[in-house]
C-alpha cells in the first residue's frame, strides 16, 4: 500500500470525512492507543446517526451514544454481533476518556477489529451496491524511534574510539561490556534509549553530572529550582544559565557573573541541577512509554490528562482555596483545565501565587483524575451506590479541649494527615494498626484500611497501595486506598473515637 492510499479509502464514496477519521484512527493505534479508543466513539456515533436517518427515525441531539444504540437495538435494526461490537467500542472509548491508566496496543487492536465489523455491516446494509468492503487487514506498526543524527554521531565516535584504543585487558569481556566501556566521556551503551546518550559533563568541586542528549538545550525554568530560583533569574538577566548549553563545564565560580551571590549558591544550584536531570529522565521515559498521552507535571509527580479532565472548568466551584490563581487564569482567557501548561510550576509566575498554591491545584487535579477513573464506565457506575463528590474531605476533632480540623483533597491525603495528627498527640495508634483496622464504621468487614502488611483478612493483597512511615516507631503502615470517600471518613471517625477523640464529620450528615 503506497502513501497515498489507506485501508478505509473505500468509504470515501459514502463519506470522505468518515474515511479520513478512520485513517487517523489507524495512525493512532500504535502511537496513542488512548486517542484511538477515545475517538472511535465519534466514529460509531456518526454511523449510528446515518442509520437513524436512513430508517427515518426522529433524532434528538440530547440523546447519548448508549441511548441511541439501545434504541436501534430495541427497534430490531441491529443484529447481536453488531450490537456487541458497538458496545465494546463505546465502553472502551469511555474508559479511555476517563481512566488515567496506560492503554495497551492490544486494546486498540480489539476496538479496531470491532470497527471493521461495524463498517462492513453498515456498508453492506446501507451503502451503495457498488462499494466493496475488502478483507480485514491488520494495521502496521510504525517504525521504531531512531537516534537523532547529532546524537548518533556522538555514539559512533565513542565506538570508533573504542576500536582505535581498545582497553588493555582484552580477556573474555562480553560484547555489551566492551561497548559500555567505550570512552569515559561520553559513555556509549548499545541498548541506550534514544536521547539518553551522555554528551557532556558538568562538574563542581570534584562532583560531576552527566548531561543526556535530550537535555542538551533544555530550558532551565527558574521555578523548577526551589533554592536557586532567584539566582537563576539574575543569571538569566545577564544572559547566563538560561538553557543547559549555556552552563559552563565547571559550575565553581558561576556566582561571579552576578552581584551579592557566593559559593553556596553555586553548590545549591549544582545539587538542584542533579535533581532536575533525574526528574527529566523520569518524564522522558514516561512520555516514551506512553506515547500520544498528555501529562501535567509538578516537580517529580505527574497526572495523565484525560479527555474528561480537559473539559473541567477553572472555577471556584471546581477548585477551592486558590481564588487569586483562578481569577488571573480567567483574565488570561484560560477557562478550562485543558488550557493549562504542561509544566504547572510555571503558574507560580502569577501575582501572589507561590508553589504552595500550584501544589493545591495539582492535588485537586489529581483527585479529580482518581474520582473520574473510579466512575469510568457509565454502566457499572450506575449500578454502584452513588456518593456525593466532595471537593475536599475534612473532619473536626477535639482532644483535651483543643479543637482542630484534619483535611485532605483525597482519601489517602486525609488519612496521612490524620495519622500525623494522631502521632503528634501521642495517641496509642500502633496497637490498632498491629491488629489491622477494618474498613467501615464497624469491624464486620473483610478488608483492612491500615495494617502492618498489605494483605486483607481474606489473604487478598491491597488493591491500591499507599504507605505511611510512623514518626514514633519508624515502622511502615500500609494503607488500602481503593475505597470511596464515605467509607474512608466513616473508618477514620471510628478510629478517632476509639482513641478518645471527639469527632464531627459534617460531610456525612444527611447521607
Amino acid at each position: 500500500m503506497n502513501t497515498n492510499t489507506y485501508f478505509y479509502q473505500f468509504l470515501e464514496p459514502i463519506s470522505k470525512e468518515l474515511a479520513l477519521l478512520a485513517k487517523e484512527l489507524d495512525n493512532s493505534i500504535f502511537s496513542s492507543p488512548r486517542t484511538m479508543l477515545t475517538h472511535s466513539r465519534v466514529f460509531i456515533e456518526n454511523i449510528l446517526q446515518q442509520v437513524t436517518k436512513a430508517e427515518g427515525m426522529p433524532e434528538d441531539p440530547r440523546t447519548g451514544l448508549k441511548e441511541k444504540l439501545d434504541l436501534l437495538n430495541d427497534q430490531g435494526y441491529l443484529i447481536p454481533e453488531i450490537r456487541d461490537a458497538l458496545h465494546l467500542v463505546r465502553r472502551m472509548g469511555n474508559q479511555a476518556a476517563h481512566d488515567a491508566r496506560m492503554f495497551r496496543f492490544s486494546e486498540a487492536l480489539l476496538s479496531w477489529e470491532a470497527l471493521y465489523s461495524i463498517v462492513k455491516w453498515y456498508v453492506e446494509v446501507y451503502g451503495p451496491v457498488d462499494v466493496t468492503v475488502p478483507e480485514y487487514q491488520d494495521p502496521s506498526p510504525q517504525a521504531e524511534k531512531t537516534f537523532d543524527m547529532s546524537e548518533l554521531e556522538v555514539r559512533l565516535k565513542g565506538l570508533e574510539d573504542l576500536l582505535k584504543n581498545p582497553p588493555s585487558q582484552q580477556a573474555e569481556t562480553p560484547a555489551k561490556e566492551e561497548v559500555a566501556a567505550a570512552v569515559a566521556a561520553p559513555v556509549v551503551e548499545v541498548q541506550e534509549t534514544p536521547g539518553f546518550t551522555p554528551i557532556r559533563t558538568i562538574t563542581y568541586k570534584g562532583r560531576s553530572l552527566e548531561i543526556p542528549y535530550f537535555l542538551r538545550d533544555a530550558f532551565l525554568l527558574p521555578q523548577r529550582f526551589d533554592k536557586s530560583e532567584t539566582f537563576l533569574i539574575r543569571l538569566g538577566a545577564e544572559q547566563e544559565a538560561r538553557i543547559m548549553s549555556e552552563l559552563p563545564g565547571d559550575l565553581e565560580g558561576l556566582h561571579k557573573n552576578v552581584k551579592r551571590y557566593n559559593d553556596k549558591n553555586d553548590e545549591q544550584f549544582f545539587e538542584e541541577l542533579g535533581t532536575f536531570i533525574e526528574e527529566e529522565k523520569v518524564r522522558r521515559n514516561l512520555t516514551l512509554k506512553r506515547q500520544g498521552e498528555l501529562f501535567f507535571f509538578y516537580k517529580a509527580s505527574h497526572i495523565v490528562v484525560t479527555e474528561e479532565l480537559k473539559k473541567v472548568p477553572l472555577t471556584a466551584e471546581e477548585f477551592t482555596g486558590i481564588p487569586s490563581l483562578l481569577r488571573q487564569l480567567n483574565e488570561d482567557q484560560i477557562y478550562t483545565v485543558g488550557q493549562l501548561p504542561m509544566e504547572l510550576v510555571i503558574l507560580a509566575k502569577y501575582d501572589n501565587v507561590g508553589v504552595g498554591t500550584v501544589e493545591k491545584l495539582f492535588d485537586q487535579l489529581k483527585a479529580k483524575v482518581t474520582d473520574k477513573t473510579v466512575h469510568a464506565d457509565d454502566e457499572t457506575s450506575t449500578e454502584r451506590k452513588s456518593f456525593k463528590k466532595w471537593e475536599s474531605l475534612y473532619v473536626k476533632v477535639k482532644l483535651n479541649g483543643e479543637q482542630s480540623i484534619i483535611e485532605g483533597s483525597s482519601v489517602p491525603a486525609i488519612w496521612k494527615e490524620a495519622l500525623k495528627w494522631i502521632e503528634h498527640n501521642r495517641l496509642p495508634l500502633y496497637d490498632l494498626v498491629k491488629a489491622g483496622i477494618i474498613l467501615g464504621s464497624t469491624d464486620n468487614g473483610k478488608r483492612y484500611v491500615i495494617a502492618l502488611q498489605p494483605i486483607h483478612p481474606d489473604q487478598r493483597p491491597f488493591t491500591q497501595l499507599h504507605t505511611y512511615q510512623s514518626q514514633l516507631t519508624g515502622e511502615v503502615y500500609y494503607l488500602e486506598t481503593k475505597i470511596n470517600p464515605k467509607s474512608g471518613l466513616e473508618t477514620l471517625g471510628k478510629v478517632l473515637n476509639r482513641l478518645g477523640v471527639e469527632v464531627d464529620i459534617p460531610l456525612l450528615k444527611g447521607e
